[in-house]
């Protein structure tokens, strides 16, 4: 392993992911938006790097990847009116990592894969959420499993919301 590239950590090893099976070291003190799950390997590794699931930090770099997904989703749906099952397969894998990170930092935390894909100590999360990813992971080139990981993002970005008013109000 290069000094400059870090392999993948075990807490994010699960099925497809990650998409990359190398992370660059990076220390920063900043948003770096691409790849998923960079900030969580440098601090599996104990880089000292930006914490996106800081709270100060959460509603800023969660609407980043918010914005990836939304151009991630254009394509997506090319792919699937296309039935270009290979794209759609890679680029719903890619989908499903934004996903997680917006799900793990919405709730304060790094993504944490070691004991499957939702930790149980989340507290914002899309109902039945487990089967749901499940059943996009089983069908990763589908375009049920886009539909339903649209609806999941939407879901996600709806509780985001509840949790932001909240947390204005008890300023």
């Amino acid at each position: 392993m290069d000094k400059n590239q870090l392999d993948v950590p075990i807490q994010l090893l699960y099925g497809p992911f990650p998409v990359i099976k190398e992370f660059s070291c990076i220390k920063t003190d900043s948003f770096v938006r691409r790849p998923a799950f960079l900030h969580e390997a440098n601090y599996y590794y104990n880089q000292g790097t930006f914490h996106p699931w800081n709270k100060e930090n959460v509603k800023e770099c969660v609407n980043k990847i918010l914005e990836e997904w939304k151009l991630l989703k254009v394509e997506l749906q090319q792919f699937a009116a296309n039935r270009d099952t290979l794209n759609l397969q890679y680029g719903l894998t890619l989908a499903m990592e934004y996903f997680l990170e917006c799900l793990y930092w919405i709730n304060e935390k790094p993504v944490n894969l070691i004991d499957g894909l939702v930790d149980k100590s989340l507290e914002v999360k899309p109902f039945n959420l487990e089967d749901r990813l499940e059943f996009i992971l089983k069908r990763l080139n589908g375009y049920h499993s886009y539909k339903q990981l649209d609806e999941l993002f939407k879901e996600l970005e709806k509780q985001f919301a509840i949790k932001l008013v909240k947390l204005n109000r008890n300023i």
